[in-house]
């Protein structure tokens, strides 16, 4: 529970919090109605609740009053980033982001994790319900309460927190992508188009966890009924910064998806060189072949058969006609 500082604290001071913790297993509603009922005016409080389960969720909409469309999708989770409007409350849906480089030993394969932030925001109180790994804001919290004590403050705060990461996630895609792409280009270094593959499946999914934030923060600032003017200026900076993480990791999509078609243009060149020197060896072997089909086949009367230099000369034609199809394809670059 946060109380609003009195005339008497200094500015800047610390704002003073009471944390209670709340065992779901047991009188959950008495506890949380008594949290509701110590309140004064001024005051709220922030419940921060992981993976609650229905029952849990309907304590405390009934202690708080909570929509029960928030109650559903706080339970089922998987939400994409939005902003929803329920009366005097709102939702706001975060999705923290998550990126293991896929440029070290012994994995080198990239890991992407996205947890969940839902955020509903009243009058009074603010209620953060987490899925997955998501970060701890209370420092930032803290701070940014000393500038402006509201509920909303705790919603921007966690706003930033994520978003601040997303910027820290794009600096590390920028490394792995500019790495991968020294990799393919690198003249004679053997690559596995499967790794580029993979990365731009993470990098996918990091932008179906960023991009839509973009929209529910602009509604969320444009909002008038709950966001005061005061905040409206920090919402306007997390949003600059989130366009700018977006636009990051479009770009490293961008970059991908072209790696991926350079490769396999590589692959593709790689393949027809291939083909290439066979079929050129392929021809030399003919020659030798298609003499010695002809001059194995049991017939009495055919050139040379009694002649004694007729088995030499044969093998010297033989050896004549490969050595200048070699020489030939060696010059036109297919051996």
């Amino acid at each position: 529970m946060y109380r609003r500082p009195g005339p008497d604290v200094a500015h800047g001071a610390v704002v003073p919090g009471e944390r209670t913790e709340i065992d779901p297993d047991g009188d959950a509603t008495g506890l949380l109605a008594e949290l509701h009922d110590a309140l004064g005016d001024g005051d709220f409080c922030w419940i921060d609740v992981s993976e609650p389960d229905a029952v849990f969720m309907h304590r405390l909409a009934e202690v708080f009053g909570i929509h029960e469309l928030i109650v559903e999708d706080a339970v089922s989770a998987h939400q994409r980033p939005k902003f929803e409007h329920y009366g005097n409350q709102i939702l706001f849906v975060l999705r923290p982001v998550n990126y293991i480089s896929g440029g070290t030993d012994p994995d080198p394969t990239p890991d992407v994790t996205t947890g969940e932030i839902q955020t509903i925001l009243g009058s009074d109180f603010v209620i953060t319900v987490c899925h997955g790994e998501t970060p701890d804001p209370t420092v930032r919290i803290e701070k940014n309460l000393r500038r402006l004590f509201l509920p909303q403050t705790v919603l921007y705060s966690l706003a930033d927190d994520v978003v601040d990461h997303y910027l820290a996630v794009s600096d590390e895609l920028e490394d792995d992508v500019s790495a991968m792409e020294t990799t393919v280009f690198a003249p004679g270094n053997g690559f596995d188009i499967q790794e580029v593959y993979l990365q731009m499946r993470e990098v996918l999914e990091v932008r179906h966890a960023i991009d839509p934030l973009t929209v529910a923060l602009r509604l969320l600032m444009d909002d008038q009924h709950v966001i005061v003017e005061e905040s409206r200026a920090y919402l306007r900076d997390v949003l600059d910064h989130q366009i700018l993480a977006a636009d990051r990791i479009g770009n490293h999509a961008e970059r991908l998806g072209s790696l991926v078609d350079a490769a396999a243009a590589m692959i593709s060149l790689q393949q027809n060189t291939d083909m290439r020197r066979i079929s050129a060896w392929a021809a030399v072997a003919v020659v030798p072949t298609l003499i010695a089909g002809i001059y194995g086949m049991n017939f009495e009367i055919m050139p040379e058969l009694t002649w004694p230099f007729g088995y030499p000369l044969v093998i010297c034609v033989m050896i004549s006609i490969c050595t200048g199809l070699i020489a030939l394809f060696r010059h036109n670059r297919w051996l």
